[in-house]
């Protein structure tokens, strides 16, 4: 896999201090937002295709290049973290009406092998 670099230049950007972390349970999400939890078999999968860097090579318009790189690297580290435990897996959480103003905010989280599907 690939470390994605990234800088704090948007609203959007990935902060220059982030780090993996820890894979724990399920995430809980509001009634607002949606959650898909990955089988272990498809967070290998997504890592084995490179799906973080298919995300950030996403033909996009330029402004909101550095927020895709951003997604791609936290979507990086979250795959990173979830494999290396036995049978981790990815938890995507989707937020449609976020305070942002943006039109969808996304969430990645590595969750332990004992909670995946």
């Amino acid at each position: 896999m690939t470390t994605f670099p990234f800088a704090a230049g948007s609203a959007h950007a990935a902060p220059e201090s982030w780090s993996a972390e820890l894979p724990t349970g399920v995430i809980s999400v509001t009634a607002s937002e949606y959650t898909y939890i990955a089988t272990h078999s498809a967070t290998q999968q997504a890592a084995s295709i490179g799906l973080p860097q298919v995300i950030a090579s996403l033909p996009i318009p330029q402004q909101y290049q550095s927020a895709n790189v951003a997604l791609a690297a936290q979507f990086d580290m979250a795959l990173q973290s979830a494999l290396a435990t036995p049978g981790g897996c990815v938890q995507i959480v989707i937020d449609p009406r976020p305070p942002s103003g943006n039109l969808f905010d996304y969430r990645f989280f590595a969750v332990a092998g004992e909670y995946c599907p």
